[in-house]
């Protein structure tokens, strides 16, 4: 599992609240699978790393729950597609080893974080399903198994999004906290990925702009209300995201970053300011 920084430790805190507020018990500090603080970064305050979960820390503000467990849970699932989304881009360039990792990143780092809460909204459990399409991208990656098991991966984490009831995820009040989640989670990713002005991770690039490019879908579910009701602000986040984008030209990270991480950092907030 790679080295995890502050910002990607929030939702097992989060979503341990959000389980407890569900209907489930809460965990007392160190169960559940949470390891100790491994801070990093001074991106966000210290949080508590979960077992598997651990990337089930990525998004929302602060390093502490969103105070919503339907926006904490959503996050976990959208990092979820992002992943699998730059792992598809991945596998059509042929490139499977660095697939690979991005396809266990949901299994390994995020299902904990809603594996709770699946029961409790109904949704039945995925892990198999995860666990079965990993083996397949080392065993077999280029067999046709391997697509059709990806797409009924990428079919059960949209089953535990539809959990969620359809106003809400139509409504810009809950989406924009998960666009935020996504887009300050990519922002670091983004960041640990350069060192003297090279990308040295290119799994972290390749992350950051799964999340990107997700974070860009979801605010097209919300773009026409947004527009009509908050023109200048669906304008100004439009404009944002453009603007992003320009970090991550392609799958692979070009030779020198084209953004700076602080320019990341102020698009993003723009973004935030303006949901």
């Amino acid at each position: 599992m790679k080295h995890l920084r502050p910002v990607e430790l929030f939702l097992a805190v989060g979503l341990a609240t959000a389980v407890g507020a569900c209907g489930s018990p809460t965990p007392e500090a160190g169960e559940g699978g949470e390891a100790s603080e491994e801070p990093t970064t001074d991106v966000a305050p210290e949080g508590g790393e979960g077992g598997e979960g651990g990337e089930g820390g990525e998004g929302g503000e602060g390093g502490a729950s969103s105070g919503n467990p339907d926006v904490d849970y959503m996050t976990a699932l959208a990092l979820m597609k992002g992943h699998l989304m730059v792992a598809e881009e991945l596998m059509e360039e042929g490139n499977y080893a660095e697939a690979e990792p991005h396809i266990g990143h949901p299994v390994n780092e995020l299902y904990g974080d809603v594996e709770g809460q699946l029961s409790e909204r109904d949704v039945p459990q995925f892990k198999d399903t995860l666990n079965e399409l990993h083996d397949l991208s080392k065993s077999a990656p280029e067999s046709p198994e391997m697509m059709s098991q990806y797409d009924e991966a990428v079919a059960a984490i949209d089953e535990a999004i539809a959990a969620i009831a359809d106003d809400q995820r139509q409504s810009p009040e809950f989406v924009m906290p998960v666009i935020d989640g996504l887009l300050t989670t990519a922002a670091a990713e983004y960041e640990a990925a350069i060192a003297d002005n090279t990308f040295v991770e290119v799994v972290e690039y390749q992350d950051s702009r799964g999340f990107v490019l997700y974070a860009e879908d979801l605010y097209e579910t919300v773009a026409n209300e947004m527009s009509q009701n908050s023109p200048e602000d669906h304008q100004a986040i439009m404009a944002s995201f453009e603007d992003l984008k320009a970090a991550w030209p392609s799958v692979n990270p070009p030779e020198a970053p084209i953004l700076e991480p602080s320019e990341v950092y102020s698009l993003v907030s723009e973004i935030e300011l303006r949901s």
